[in-house]
């Protein structure tokens, strides 16, 4: 909307509106001043102007100390520390395929999450490639969702519950690490990559989807023998069932 114009041919053109130039023009030109039960208006109306639009003088200039940037040391902190990692796994994603729409993003999460879980970010961007290839919105015949492919008949009463958006890379990957920490704690690293897939002891005829999807991640992970201990303290049982309050 173009601006209200007015002339004067005192003041020339000015913009119609709570500005000092037409407030100005307003006393001085239209005879505000022609009866003393305008004074008061014209008093109110100068200690506006003066509120509204000061003009400090050189000596309140020169007491004046410029405004300090804000210092955020704690977050550069963060930020210096978690970048090599970041960008370990966003070349790491690259190289096996996934978009670059999305990479930085998943690598920051997925960073984000291996910290919070103690987990090993390579592992989680190896189950990512094999799972989803990084897309957010992949839905699987399964019913599994999102790049960590969660399986909504096992999780998804729990993350409705806590308000869990899967279809988002930062809520999927989170509650995906939740549930390899928890996976991993009670079973061990390998065999919590295999329930992480589906498998059941229980179930025979998961065995050998689920070691074929092992060997596929161990591949990505350029997996070599031993390099973690196997399961399980007592006190990983208490983290455990500490990562899932409402249970599976």
């Amino acid at each position: 909307m173009q601006p209200r114009m007015a002339f004067c041919n005192r003041c020339r053109g000015m913009r119609v509106g709570c500005n000092k130039r037409y407030v100005l023009h307003r006393i001085l030109c239209k005879q505000w001043l022609g009866d003393s039960s305008r004074l008061g208006s014209l008093a109110v109306l100068t200690a506006v102007l003066f509120v509204a639009f000061p003009e400090p003088n050189a000596s309140v200039l020169s007491t004046q100390r410029p405004e300090e940037p804000v210092q955020e040391p704690s977050f550069q902190t963060t930020v210096m520390s978690v970048g090599p990692a970041v960008h370990s796994v966003e070349a790491f994603l690259t190289n096996h395929g996934v978009g670059q729409a999305n990479c930085t993003r998943l690598a920051s999460s997925i960073v984000n999450s291996a910290r919070k879980y103690n987990l090993d970010s390579r592992l989680i961007a190896s189950i990512i490639i094999v799972e989803s290839r990084g897309n957010p919105f992949a839905i699987s015949d399964r019913d599994a969702i999102g790049v960590m492919q969660i399986h909504l008949p096992t999780w998804g009463y729990a993350a409705d519950r806590e308000g869990i958006n899967l279809f988002k890379i930062e809520d999927n990957i989170d509650f995906g690490a939740r549930i390899l920490k928890n996976y991993i704690s009670q079973f061990g690293v390998w065999e919590g990559v295999k329930r992480y897939n589906g498998f059941f002891a229980e179930d025979s005829t998961s065995e050998q989807s689920a070691q074929d999807y092992v060997q596929k991640v161990q591949r990505l992970y350029e997996f070599q023998p031993a390099p973690f201990p196997n399961p399980i303290s007592s006190k990983e049982n208490e983290v455990s069932r500490n990562l899932f309050p409402y249970g599976r």
